[in-house]
C-alpha cells in the first residue's frame, strides 16, 4: 500500500492515523518486533518473514510480512494481539495494521477502518484531523503454502520478478504473483489483431497461458540467473541490474525493450524501471535497449521464441499439458476467425446486418458440423461454442493471413443454409427459456 493505507482510510468519529515513512532504524527494530508478534499469532513453524527491500532506501513507507497460510484469518483478532492501534481489512488474504512507531502496545481495541480511495468517496470521509502520535503501518498477506517461497521471490527487492518479467514477455514468458508462465503465441496474435483494429477475437488470457512453475530455485536455473547471488541479496541497485543482466535472455539478443504501452506504463509506476530499462541497459545490452526497428530482426526474435518454448516444455516436463491447451487453443482462435470471415457472407446472402448477423453466426457455430474432409453439414442437435468445428475451415494464407480454405463452398452452403440455422438456434433458444419458466414455476409452486 506504500504506506498510505490508513491516510485513505476513516472510522467514525475517530481521527487519521498518522504514518509517517521509516528510518532505517526504526524499520528494522519494528521489524524485529512485529515478526515476533506475528510468530507468536500464527505458529511458531508457520513459514513467514518482510520482504527484501529495493537497495539503496533511505525511508520506508511501511513493512511488508507474508505468511504461509492456508486457512483464513481473523484480522481483528490479530490486530488484537499484537496490540495495533487500527486496521484495515483489505480482503481475506491481507490487512494494514497501525503499530505505535515506538513498538509498544495499544491501550485499547483496534479501531477499525474501512479503505476510502480518493476516487470512490464513501459515506465516512477520512478525518482531517490526524494524530500527533505516529504509527507505523505493517502489511501483513496471506498466501498459498505451496506460492510461500515464489511469492517471496517474486515481491522482493522491489518487486523484481515484475522487472524479470518484463525482461521474459518479448520472447513467450510471463511472471505472475502466481508463478513463471509460458504465453503461446496464438494469444499474442489475437492481442495484435484486436490492438490493429483487424479482429476482435475475445480469447481470454488463461486459454493461452500455461504456468511452468513455482519453484524459484527451478526458475532461475532454467533462465541461467545466479540463485547463490540471489539469497546473499543486494545492497545496491547496480548489484541488482547486474544480477538481473544475467538473465539468458537478455544474453540472446533477440528482442528490445521499452517500446511498448505496457512497458511506458511500467516504468511510469516505479524509477527502478526507468533506471534500469533506460539507464543500465543500453549501457550493458546495447541491441537489447535499442529502439530502431533497423537493428531489430522479427525473425530472429520468433526463431529464439520457438528454440525456447522447445527447451522450456522439456526443463519443466510440461509437453504434454502444452499440446492439450495449444490444441485447444488453436481451436477456439481459428473458431473465431471463421466466425469473423462469416459475417461479410452471411450479411450478403441473408440481407441481414448486426445483431441479425450476430445471431445467425452463432447458429453456424452451435449447429455446422465440419469434417476432417471440410464438408460441411447442418446438425439438428446443437452442440457448445467450444464443441464447434467451424476451426477445420480456416487456413493461413501465403501471407500469413487468415482465410477459408475453400471461400466458395463456405459462401455457397451458407447461401443455402443460413435460414435454417438461425431458426433451429431460435427454436434450441425458445426451448431454453420454456425450461427456465418451467423449473422457476415448480419452484414457485414448492414454495
Amino acid at each position: 500500500m506504500g504506506g498510505n493505507a490508513f491516510l485513505f482510510s476513516a472510522a467514525q468519529g475517530e481521527p487519521t492515523l498518522n504514518t509517517p515513512r521509516l528510518s532505517p532504524a526504526d524499520y528494522s527494530r519494528l521489524k524485529t518486533t512485529c515478526k515476533s508478534g506475528l510468530q507468536s499469532f500464527f505458529d511458531p513453524e508457520t513459514p513467514l518473514d518482510t520482504l527484501s527491500e529495493a537497495p539503496e532506501k533511505e525511508s520506508y513507507g511501511d513493512i511488508d510480512f507474508l505468511v504461509a497460510r492456508d486457512e483464513c484469518v481473523d484480522w481483528i483478532a490479530l490486530a488484537t494481539a499484537v496490540g495495533a492501534a487500527g486496521v484495515v481489512c483489505h480482503h481475506q488474504g491481507m490487512c494494514s495494521l497501525a503499530i505505535r512507531k515506538d513498538g509498544s502496545r495499544s491501550e485499547r481495541p483496534p479501531v477499525i477502518y474501512k479503505l476510502n480511495p480518493p476516487n470512490k468517496p464513501q459515506k465516512v470521509n477520512p478525518s482531517t484531523t490526524i494524530t500527533t502520535e505516529e504509527y507505523a503501518q505493517v502489511d501483513v498477506e496471506c498466501v498459498p503454502t505451496e506460492l510461500y517461497a515464489w511469492r517471496t521471490f517474486y515481491s522482493s527487492f522491489g518487486d523484481i520478478g515484475s522487472l524479470l518479467g518484463q525482461v521474459c514477455r518479448p520472447l513467450g514468458f510471463r511472471t505472475t504473483s502466481t508463478g513463471f508462465w509460458l504465453r503461446m503465441r496464438e494469444l499474442d496474435d489475437a492481442e495484435k489483431w484486436a490492438a490493429a483494429g483487424t479482429l476482435q477475437l475475445n480469447i481470454a488470457d488463461k486459454d493461452g497461458l500455461l504456468v511452468l512453475s513455482s519453484d524459484p530455485q527451478q526458475i532461475m536455473s532454467f533462465l541461467r540467473l545466479n540463485s547463490v547471488r540471489y539469497g546473499d541479496g543486494f545492497d545496491t541497485l547496480e548489484e541488482m541490474f547486474d544480477w538481473l543482466g544475467g538473465c539468458r535472455l537478455l544474453e540472446l539478443d533477440a528482442a528490445t525493450y521499452g517500446s511498448t504501452k505496457s512497458d511506458v506504463r511500467q516504468k511510469g509506476k516505479r524509477t527502478i524501471y526507468t533506471q534500469f530499462f533506460d539507464e543500465w541497459l543500453p549501457a550493458h545490452r546495447p541491441y537489447a535497449a535499442s529502439n530502431d526497428n533497423a537493428v531489430y530482426d522479427p525473425a530472429k526474435r520468433d526463431t529464439v521464441r520457438t528454440q525456447l518454448l522447445t527447451e522450456a516444455l522439456m526443463f519443466f516436463k510440461k509437453q504434454d499439458e502444452f499440446e492439450v491447451m495449444h490444441d485447444a487453443l488453436v481451436r477456439m482462435v481459428n473458431t473465431a476467425l471463421a466466425a469473423q470471415l462469416l459475417r461479410p457472407i452471411i450479411a450478403l446472402h441473408s440481407g441481414k446486418a448486426d445483431k441479425g448477423v450476430t445471431e445467425i453466426v452463432r447458429a453456424f457455430k452451435r449447429f455446422v458440423n465440419v469434417n476432417e474432409a471440410m464438408e460441411m453439414t447442418v446438425s439438428e442437435t446443437a452442440h457448445r461454442d467450444d464443441e464447434s468445428t467451424l476451426w477445420r475451415l480456416v487456413v493461413v494464407g501465403e501471407n500469413k493471413e487468415m482465410m477459408f480454405r475453400d471461400p466458395g463452398a463456405v459462401s455457397e452452403f451458407s447461401k443455402e443454409h443460413w435460414d435454417k440455422i438461425r431458426d433451429l438456434e431460435r427454436k434450441r433458444v425458445e426451448l431454453a427459456k420454456t425450461g427456465w419458466r418451467t423449473a422457476m414455476f415448480c419452484v414457485s409452486r414448492k414454495w
